[in-house]
């Protein structure tokens, strides 16, 4: 049995990519009139505090939470803060995980500890300088709103007046945060980002402009893992605006002076694509391969707590169900782009990444490099979900910047994105489980078969049928089961596949929430006190459920055809419960009357820019629920727009979205912006089979008729 825990994994593969490096110390001045008093706060002369920011704004407003943690700790004006992302740096890694980048509800729970410490080493470093100025005890200073205070005397020194002073000294080894009570934490304030995005000044990638710049339009091969066999590039030669056609690694870009141009002339170029090694996958054919080794394995043992399997094994009657996902698309509304300039300096690069460091390895090894010689700089994303940890598009931009000698912007149309993402895999599950005289689960056993989510956002190779990102929502559970087991098998099946938007979280927790439906039905008990059962030891959680059930109405009389439905889950280290409430017609048109969600990830830092990820999430987990699926035919894509991937409509969502936050554990963080769409699957599934009486054990739910009204 061998048994990786996902923390251990993602540790290890840094690790092997860029190695443990511990943040350096910074103390310096950067230029006459601005001191750097460590990697995250600048201060100049006229009072400016300037904050980095190493993480993507992709909409989830983390260019406010973490700037906002790190000013409320320093004892900044807000008023006075700029904020600027970071470069590229062991600096700037996740603390947790020793590498850059956006994803996996990492930001707040790995960066909000870590600033806040930051923030207080220069605040104390401060207020030393100003006591030594004064010949005062600085435990008699305090330092608030952008300026040092000698509290018996009154004297005030500004920030800037003691930036300098201060990055001349140490940096503190153990600074003292200030008490909750005495910070903003728990208090929502308004998003840096919106106003730019209202009136449109903000600057996403497809926005980006740089002096000298060009454009591609590129054109990759249809099937997956295929390449250009050939093209004419003369027969476009001279046509107006154009650069050059030059081969990427999977395709042909054309370079002119403005997209369309390029678009127009690559559409006209005459271009044959070889089969590649997957010219005969197929959806059929993956799903075959899903059930054949769902049937016979090899598994790899990810979790043998007490002993499940016997306990299966001599059961006379145990209780089997199978639960489904699909394939889907990332489909973010602003497409895959990147601007690259090559220079004999080395290279800039621009656009929506989340994943900088990868980009840099990428970029770096594409020209052969030192990484040093390669600079990242990211942008607004219009939507990330996973997607923009890749460097796909990055790699393509820096090779044709070297091959047209300019500036290069390519820019992906929708049907290039569309077809050539890296999906979120499909999965099938099969639950078995002995209950005992009390009707509760004495035994569970679960079979995983799903393809890999972590490998593509590493460049270390995954030991073989292991990915702990896609085990997630299975390997834990804060239910009370004595024995459990859970084997995975991970295919290789010619799609290229990836994290979207929750890891394995999305789909295991449909598979364990409504298989728990699903034995409370069989037991004859209410789906809410059969849960409560289950959690009778765990008030947290129990808190949690509660809170949901009581806001949800749950037990107040419906009308026919309607129905409730009820999950509570842990998903990177937050406990949600959702209810959803529907009526159904008899044509099977889902009418989503109300979902109510509540939410305990520990500390709270702002509960607007909270509420408003959960409730973006909820849309998105009625669409993964109800509409979202890619399909496959030889080799190829088969949908490749929003007319054959379709997503929920404002008149399709819920007529009343209610969230409630806990602030739970002390000084615990959990993750908010991934964990909203987890649970909406399973509880709208159990509504329906409460209003209908058909239980769907597969997404979406589509495939059986149904649609959202």
């Amino acid at each position: 049995m061998v048994v990786v825990s996902r923390r251990a994994l993602l540790e290890g593969t840094a690790a092997l990519l860029v190695g443990l490096q511990a943040p350096a110390a910074v103390a310096q001045t950067s230029r006459q009139d601005t001191a750097v008093l460590n990697a995250w706060v600048r201060i100049s002369a006229d009072d400016r505090v300037t904050l980095l920011l190493s993480q993507a704004e992709i909409g989830q407003g983390i260019s406010t939470t973490l700037p906002a943690i790190l000013a409320d700790e320093l004892g900044a004006d807000w008023s006075r803060v700029t904020v600027e992302n970071s470069p590229v740096g062991p600096d700037y890694q996740n603390p947790r995980i020793h590498w850059m980048f956006t994803g996996n509800s990492e930001s707040i729970q790995s960066f909000a500890p870590h600033l806040r410490r930051m923030g207080a080493a220069a605040r104390e470093m401060l207020i030393t300088a100003a006591a030594t100025r004064w010949s005062a005890n600085p435990a008699d200073c305090s330092a608030r709103d952008g300026a040092v205070t000698h509290g018996p005397s009154g004297r005030r020194l500004t920030f800037g007046d003691l930036a300098a002073d201060a990055a001349r000294l140490p940096a503190p080894a153990n600074p003292r945060l200030r008490p909750v009570q005495e910070t903003r934490i728990g208090s929502s304030i308004p998003r840096r980002d919106i106003p730019q995005k209202v009136d449109g000044s903000a600057v996403f990638g497809i926005d980006f402009k740089v002096d000298g710049m060009v454009y591609a339009a590129v054109r990759q091969a249809p099937q997956f893992g295929a390449s250009a066999a050939r093209f004419d590039a003369a027969q476009v030669t001279g046509m107006p605006g154009v650069i050059g056609v030059y081969p990427i690694p999977n395709g042909v870009g054309v370079v002119a002076e403005h997209f369309w141009q390029a678009k127009t002339v690559l559409d006209r170029l005459d271009v044959t694509f070889a089969d590649g090694p997957n010219a005969a996958v197929s959806s059929a054919s993956v799903e075959r391969q899903y059930r054949a080794a769902l049937e016979s394995g090899p598994w790899n043992t990810i979790v043998d707590k007490g002993n499940a399997a016997a306990a299966i094994a001599v059961a006379t009657d145990p209780i089997v169900r199978e639960y489904g996902s699909p394939f889907q698309a990332h489909a973010a509304l602003e497409p895959m782009n990147c601007t690259a300039a090559v220079t004999a300096d080395g290279c800039d690069v621009w656009g929506p990444i989340q994943g900088p460091e990868l980009a840099r390895i990428v970029a770096s090894s594409v020209l052969k490099l030192p990484p040093e010689r390669v600079r990242i700089n990211w942008t607004y994303s219009g939507g990330g979900f996973g997607r923009r940890l890749l460097a796909d598009f990055v790699a393509q931009a820096v090779i044709l910047s070297k091959a047209a000698a300019r500036p290069v912007k390519v820019i992906w149309t929708r049907e290039e994105d569309m077809t050539h993402d890296f999906y979120r895999p499909a999965t099938l599950a099969r639950l078995k489980a002995v209950v005992g005289a009390d009707k509760r689960p004495a035994a569970i056993a679960a079979t995983l078969v799903s393809a890999t989510q972590l490998q593509p956002v590493t460049a270390a190779p995954l030991p073989d049928h292991v990915d702990p990102l896609a085990t997630e929502g299975l390997e834990e559970t804060r239910y009370e089961i004595p024995n459990f087991r859970l084997d995975y098998h991970k295919p290789k099946i010619g799609i290229p596949t990836s994290v979207l938007r929750t890891t394995g979280f999305g789909p295991n927790i449909f598979a364990i929430e409504s298989f728990i439906d699903e034995l409370a039905h069989l037991a004859g008990a209410d789906p809410h006190g059969y849960r409560r059962a289950l959690l009778a030891n765990d008030a947290r959680a129990l808190k949690v459920l509660d809170l949901a059930a009581e806001k949800g109405h749950w037990g107040a009389p419906l009308p026919a055809r309607h129905g409730r439905g009820i999950v509570v889950y842990e998903a990177f280290d937050a406990i949600m419960a959702h209810v959803v409430e529907v009526e159904v017609d008899g044509k099977k048109a889902v009418r989503v009357n109300r979902i109510v969600t509540v939410a305990d990830p520990g500390v709270v830092y702002d509960p607007g820019i909270a509420t408003s990820n959960l409730e973006g999430g909820v849309v998105w987990g009625l669409t993964s629920a109800m509409k979202s699926e890619m399909t496959f035919d030889k080799g190829a894509a088969v949908e490749t727009n929003f007319d054959g991937y379709d997503m929920v409509h404002l008149w399709e969502t819920a007529r009343e979205v209610e969230t409630h936050l806990i602030a739970g554990l002390g000084d615990k963080v959990g993750g908010i912006g991934e964990v909203g769409p987890v649970g909406i699957p399973p509880a709208l599934a159990n509504a329906i089979f409460a209003a209908t009486g058909e239980r769907l054990r597969a997404m979406p739910f589509a495939r059986f008729g149904y649609t959202l009204a």
